[in-house]
């Protein structure tokens, strides 16, 4: 009778680790999606910053450009959260009163570096700067547009001719 209740204890005994063990794993699995699904695409939210900075920076050289009487060129002056002067760069306007933009790729690389004055970089990761030309069959650029992406996959588009910014969704 004694070896008949230990084999009974000792068979109980297995059956509590199993449930525990299971009970734990799926405690676990729970945690791990959740911690998952709450995570925030930071560097999505990165480059989306530098979108709004980007678009902010060209309406400043559109109200600048009509302030100074419409010229060829302006001299944009950036400024850290403390009001500070860190940099000033001349910006080419075009004939719209938006930064001008080389019709290539290169172009768009070269407006980041106008109107932001940062590395196209997120987080480490390399943004890429894509000339996108407008659809017109005489070669308008109302609507041609820059896309800057990350190989992730997350992008804005800068159109040209208003200087707005959208951004995927």
């Amino acid at each position: 009778m004694k070896t008949q209740n230990s084999a009974n204890e000792e068979q109980r005994k297995q059956y509590i680790g199993i449930v525990s063990i299971i009970v734990f794993a799926l405690l676990m699995g729970m945690l791990i999606v959740h911690l998952y699904e709450e995570e925030p695409n930071l560097k999505k939210q990165l480059l989306g910053q530098f979108g709004k900075k980007l678009e902010d920076s060209a309406i400043s050289a559109h109200w600048q450009w009509r302030a100074e009487g419409n010229p060829e060129m302006i001299m944009l002056v950036h400024y850290n959260l403390a009001g500070k002067e860190t940099d000033r760069r001349p910006v080419r306007m075009g004939l719209n009163g938006w930064p001008k933009v080389e019709r290539t790729s290169e172009g768009c690389k070269k407006l980041w570096q106008m109107l932001l004055n940062q590395p196209m970089e997120v987080d480490g990761f390399r943004v890429h700067g894509e000339y996108y030309r407008a659809d017109h069959e005489d070669d308008e650029t109302d609507n041609a547009y820059c896309r800057y992406r990350l190989s992730a996959g997350d992008y804005f588009d800068y159109a040209v001719s208003t200087g707005d910014v959208t951004f995927k969704e």
